[in-house]
């Protein structure tokens, strides 16, 4: 294991970055929004290349399978649960710090604290 492998660590040195940059856009942005869209998307894509690059040294069609499992169930629920948790703190009202206008609040469709969810109409 000590080798270089171009193949097996490029993959995998890429997938860190993505994560380390990550976890630097968690400290370093200013809000929940903008903190979810970073940990999501980077970290989706930084297990990817490290679960690439784990893939292509296994032998075995059992452990490569797990971890094509993994790397899917990640990929669906990764950006599912952080879909979720933005819309629960924008129902709750948590304000985004914007840098321009918000269009929601002009149109009227901002929530305000301690309003009611929005019910949809099931007949359309």
């Amino acid at each position: 294991m000590n080798d270089f492998s171009p193949l097996r660590d490029i993959p995998i040195l890429i997938g860190s970055f993505f994560v380390l940059t990550a976890a630097v856009g968690v400290l370093r942005f200013p809000d929940l929004y903008s903190r979810l869209h970073a940990s999501s998307k980077l970290v989706t894509l930084g297990s990817a290349g490290i679960f690439v690059g784990a893939a292509l040294e296994l032998t075995e069609a059992a452990a490569f399978t797990r971890l094509a499992a993994i790397l899917l169930f990640q990929f669906l629920t990764t950006p599912l649960s952080a879909y979720l948790i933005a819309q629960a703190a924008y129902l709750r009202a948590l304000p985004p710090r914007l840098s321009g206008p918000d269009e929601w609040n002009q149109l009227g469709r901002h929530p305000q604290p301690g309003d009611e969810p929005p019910r949809e109409d099931p007949a359309g």
